[in-house]
């Protein structure tokens, strides 16, 4: 454990995410992949010209190969070529060397032979040449996103059934919910921006609400189910960012005892979470609990009262939740000093004032969530 990595706790746990701390897990996620790259390469003799090709480019155009290295299907396609491996597979080098292709592509260089049709990360090979994968690109003022829109890559399919990837419906919607992060919570939106790359469309299936997801291994992308409105659209783009972020520092340090394998209860989930899960779940949940703080006092003609009542159910259960987590005796130095810090950032917003009914609806949502968890989990408890 190295000073560095408490600092990346505290930072995270003290504030907003600052450009430099955004740049130092970019780079980690960067260092990542390349030795997941290199893991598997070694495993591989005789089947490298993809490899080849790549390190060529990595001297040539480092800053190009820093941007595709970290498209967040490079991570997917290494740790599944090396569980692949470890179970005596063949691994997918058909899509390396579609990967390598690209690669070549962007740089202006002839590509190597491929055989597709896909190009990871940039689109289709058709008759008629390459179509594209969809970019969305929207702005507020001067605040820019651009998100690609993937619903093709067969490395971003693990979040769950695929949904319609209409480019017009997702940039309309992405440029109302992208308005409301700038208007009124503006380090968010730049958080956003920074490490959002990649939206993967789900389907909503029989869910009543919105069905967000990241993954570790994808640094960038957010799988998304339709939103119903731009504000449940921006709580969820800060909320799996934040997983992203705690995702990221997970990979230089433990934050729980590995060796710990109780389970929990989170107050916003359906099932028992591992103390990991828990603490994750807990970072998520305190930026969606400032989201909806800073949210409070917004005229609201269609629902009123419902930021107030989500900041008072949000932080309740956020509350309840690092309580939890800090009392478990799972938590590593790391893990203790993030959700510590997370505490003292929260204990003063317990303190104010919020109307009666937005505090009774939130220990109403509370206690239903607590009865229903018990009746779904029995032998637990909470």
């Amino acid at each position: 454990m190295t000073a560095g990595t408490y600092e990346l706790c505290d930072h995270l746990a003290g504030g907003d995410p600052t450009p430099a701390l955004l740049e130092r897990l970019r780079g980690l996620q960067l260092a990542r992949n390349q030795v997941l790259l290199a893991a598997v390469q070694r495993r591989v003799p005789g089947h490298d010209a993809a490899f080849r090709a790549l390190g060529r480019l990595q001297s040539d155009e480092p800053r190009l190969m820093a941007e595709l290295l970290l498209l967040p299907q490079v991570g997917c396609w290494a740790v599944d070529a090396l569980w692949r491996l470890d179970r005596g597979e063949e691994p997918d080098l058909t899509y390396l060397a579609a990967f390598a292709a690209g690669a070549a592509m962007r740089a202006g260089r002839r590509p190597p032979p491929f055989a597709g049709p896909l190009v990871p990360g940039m689109g289709t090979i058709t008759e008629s040449g390459l179509v594209p994968i969809p970019v969305l690109d929207v702005a507020a003022g001067p605040a820019r996103l651009s998100v690609r829109l993937d619903a093709i890559d067969p490395y971003l399919a693990g979040y769950g059934r695929r949904g319609g990837a209409d480019p017009v419906w997702w940039q309309r919607e992405l440029s109302l919910a992208w308005q409301v992060l700038c208007e009124r919570h503006h380090a968010a939106a730049g958080t956003v921006a920074e490490v959002f790359t990649t939206l993967v469309p789900l389907d909503s299936g029989e869910r009543s609400r919105p069905f967000s997801a990241t993954s570790g291994w994808a640094y960038g992308a957010i799988a998304l189910s339709p939103p119903p409105d731009p504000l449940a659209f921006a709580e969820s783009l800060v909320h799996e960012v934040w997983h992203l972020l705690l995702g990221a520092v997970e990979d230089t340090t433990s934050l729980v005892d590995p060796g710990d394998d109780r389970r929990w209860y989170a107050p916003w989930r359906s099932d028992p979470r591992p103390l990991g899960a828990l603490v994750q779940g807990c970072f998520a949940n305190f930026a969606i609990t400032a989201f909806w703080r800073t949210e409070c006092g917004v005229p609201s003609p269609r629902e009123p009262g419902r930021a107030e009542t989500e900041f008072a159910h949000r932080r309740a259960t956020t509350f309840e939740a690092l309580s939890r987590a800090a009392d478990s005796g799972g938590l590593t130095t790391a893990g203790s000093r993030l959700v510590d810090g997370l505490l003292r950032r929260l204990a003063p917003w317990l303190r104010e004032p919020l109307p009666a009914a937005a505090e009774r609806r939130a220990d109403e949502l509370r206690a239903a969530h607590r009865a229903r968890w018990l009746a779904a989990n029995p032998g637990h408890s909470v």
